[in-house]
């Protein structure tokens, strides 16, 4: 098995990059191992490390290691191909490493080389715009990126936190941004109208700390999307404080919950849409999106220990 890490060494408050180099050196040593180490170079370079080894080892093993945060996990799987003999384990660095939070003790055990070279492999689901971008997580469509596109903002999550960052910039399109008409079918039912927010939940938690929906699981083969209901500002800026908050009572106020493998979905004005694909900003080319859940289509690494939390 090839074992190829890429160190993003801009995730987090700190650079761990040679702190972390020397673990993987010194680990892979004791165990005869010959890893590739790549340092990240610039926004998206994980995905065209992904790409280049996945086509250089067409037939062979793959483990790639992402030592980062969310975004360098998104970019990587990214840019892997659909091949049974490809895997993907993460190492934690990043402000908040919400996937992870699908665990039982969230992060617990993965900051350890030892334990994901030993680690288990779990058979995940994976939301994929086709043609652009794969998801562990979440894919939010439009409204609530701002934190994403603006330096101010990702700045100050990356001081404090990623939480107060995400719901700074709900605030934020909150007080510029109105609903937009959009044409959308999941599982070829209609859902169209005009929404100020789509988002699609693989995990279970986003910004940080918050759980829109306690139920997800990445296992169950079901991708829960949340249709977010236009409301009078007021109305809508109380709302989305109970979602920030994780407060799911009262919920039927704020979206419509619909369960799906298929979404697609087109603004009524044919303008391009911004999506966050779990911390990362991507800006499709295409109008109209095709949006799969990808049932137990990813190889995860993940602790001997790790457990899959169970709805709470």
């Amino acid at each position: 098995m090839r074992h190829i890490f890429i160190i993003n060494p801009v995730a987090g408050r700190k650079n761990v990059t040679e702190r972390v180099r020397k673990e993987i050196e010194g680990v892979c040593a004791r165990r005869g191992l010959n890893p590739l180490i790549f340092i990240s170079e610039y926004n998206g370079y994980e995905r065209f490390i992904s790409e280049k080894m996945c086509s250089l080892f067409t037939d062979e093993d793959i483990r790639f290691y992402c030592v980062g945060g969310s975004g360098t996990l998104v970019q990587t799987l990214s840019g892997m191909d659909d091949g049974q003999n490809r895997q993907i384990a993460c190492y934690p660095t990043g402000l908040s490493n919400d996937f992870l939070k699908c665990y039982e003790g969230g992060n617990r055990g993965f900051g350890n080389i030892e334990a994901l070279l030993d680690g288990k492999k779990d058979n995940l689901d994976y939301i994929k715009v086709m043609g652009h971008c794969k998801a562990l997580n979440f894919l939010c469509i439009d409204f609530g990126n701002s934190m994403f596109e603006l330096d101010t903002l990702s700045g100050l999550a990356a001081k404090s936190s990623s939480k107060l960052g995400y719901g700074l910039a709900i605030g934020y399109d909150m007080l510029r941004a109105n609903s937009e008409e959009y044409e959308i079918t999941v599982d070829g039912k209609d859902y169209s109208g005009k929404y100020p927010m789509i988002l699609c939940l693989n995990g279970r938690c986003v910004g940080g700390s918050i759980v829109p929906l306690k139920e997800a699981r990445p296992d169950d083969g079901i991708m829960n999307i949340l249709l977010f209901k236009e409301n009078p500002h007021t109305n809508q800026g109380m709302a989305f404080l109970k979602y920030y908050f994780g407060n799911e009572e009262g919920s039927e106020n704020l979206y419509t919950q619909v369960k799906g493998r298929r979404l697609i979905i087109t603004r009524k004005d044919h303008s391009r849409m911004m999506l966050n694909c779990d911390g990362d900003n991507f800006t499709p080319s295409d109008t109209t999106l095709d949006i799969r859940l990808i049932p137990a289509g990813v190889s995860f690494i993940v602790p001997q220990h790790s457990i899959l939390l169970k709805e709470q």
